[in-house]
């Protein structure tokens, strides 16, 4: 896939091997369902851009995003350097002397060598264990952000969604154009689970409404992820989790 750019940002989500992703740990939600509003707008927590509007390095970004989203909720900040963000994504293309020349990433691709080489944000490298959430449940979705602190997803855009409105959305009626390419993203609240609620997405440095219909019109790969790292000093995520506990329920090691 050839990264496009426009006046919003750039992309950089290569679309994934269906059969890697087969083979990728997923995640089984419990019978608990997700609480119908998840209203975080009283965490201070803002979603950088790190380049992503001249590099197509939104893999590496949204990524970097979800760690600093867990520890905000955490209450804590994430200290990471601004640079280390384009340079772990050119570690993932195997560090071109161009990254703006570079075509993007594979989330998985970058998922496996945070966790196995660690993603070094300066301060501290991070290692996450992660797994793939059913894009096709909007209750696992809404989980993966409830309980796991943030989505990780990858969607295709549209023509339309490349330009700037105040939600993405979709109608039956209406042409959203051509696809533009892939996208790798934060998912961080929504208001409700219909069709017509919106969910803040983190995008561009900064977040982007959405509709659930639009989520699933777009979205082509989610997943969750646990960073031991991030944990509160008594040992707990937010809510009373455990590291342990989230590591149990995505079912890796």
């Amino acid at each position: 896939m050839v990264c496009a750019g426009s006046g919003r940002g750039m992309l950089g989500r290569i679309r994934h091997d269906p059969v890697a992703l087969a083979r990728a740990p997923s995640h089984r939600f419990g019978a608990v369902p997700p609480p119908m509003v998840l209203d975080r707008s009283a965490t201070a927590f803002e979603p950088g851009l790190y380049q992503n509007d001249t590099l197509p390095d939104c893999t590496a970004v949204a990524l970097a995003n979800a760690a600093r989203g867990v520890a905000a909720l955490n209450g804590f900040d994430l200290v990471l350097e601004q640079a280390s963000v384009p340079a772990f994504y050119g570690a993932c293309v195997g560090n071109p002397a161009n990254l703006a020349a570079t075509g993007g990433a594979v989330m998985l691709d970058v998922l496996a060598r945070q966790a196995a080489q660690g993603f070094d944000i300066g301060p501290q490298t991070l290692h996450g264990l992660y797994a793939t959430i059913d894009t096709r449940s909007r209750s696992a979705l809404a989980c993966g952000m409830a309980r796991l602190g943030a989505g990780y997803w990858g969607v295709t855009l549209r023509e339309r969604d490349m330009q700037r409105t105040a939600v993405w959305d979709v109608q039956a009626d209406r042409d959203d154009g051509d696809v533009v390419g892939g996208h790798a993203v934060v998912a961080w609240d929504y208001r409700g689970l219909a069709d017509g609620d919106t969910l803040r997405i983190g995008t561009w440095g900064a977040w982007q409404p959405a509709t659930w219909a639009w989520v699933a019109a777009r979205l082509d790969e989610a997943y969750g992820i646990v960073w031991r790292q991030l944990e509160r000093a008594d040992g707990t995520f937010y809510g009373g989790v455990t590291a342990d506990g989230l590591v149990a329920e995505i079912g890796v090691a």
